[in-house]
């Protein structure tokens, strides 16, 4: 039997939805990445995402995110799902979140900034040129786009 020590009950982690936009430039793919402001991660470089919705699911949450951070303007394919993380690495903020990632890839339209207390704006970066630092889930999706690994502990 496995003994499992159980922390503080009213401490639940929350469920985060990324979306992981990659737009093609000269044949390399690019994503779409904004500097946080305001929340855990702040100066760090994130991909649209946010908490899921009690009764939407996951690919609804990551669509209506993209479109809350980056207008209505943005056109993406429908999202496939990516890699699930286990985001511990804001726990000294008492932040802990499963977050569910999914991609799309880029069909019309530019980002704008919809959410300036959260965000300083949406730029492409090329994916084997990431911007630093990354918020802790970023790594995780680059790597899962990459490689199709679909859990990060």
């Amino acid at each position: 039997m496995i003994h499992v020590e159980r922390f503080d009950e009213k401490k639940r982690p929350k469920v985060g939805v990324s979306l992981l936009v990659v737009r093609e430039f000269d044949g390399k793919p690019h994503v779409l990445l904004g500097q946080r402001k305001g929340s855990h991660g702040e100066g760090e470089w994130g991909t649209p995402g946010g908490h899921q919705e009690f009764g939407e699911n996951c690919e609804t949450t990551a669509l209506c995110e993209l479109v809350e951070e980056c207008g209505p303007d943005i056109k993406v394919s429908h999202p496939r799902y990516l890699c699930t993380s286990n985001l511990t690495a804001y726990t000294d903020l008492g932040k802990h979140y499963l977050d569910v990632a999914f991609v799309s890839h880029w069909i019309s339209g530019d980002p704008k900034l919809m959410e300036p207390e959260e965000c300083t704006g949406w730029l492409w970066h090329p994916m084997d040129s990431l911007p630093t630092p990354l918020f802790a889930v970023v790594e995780n999706l680059a790597i899962a786009f990459r490689t199709g690994q679909p859990y990060f502990a």
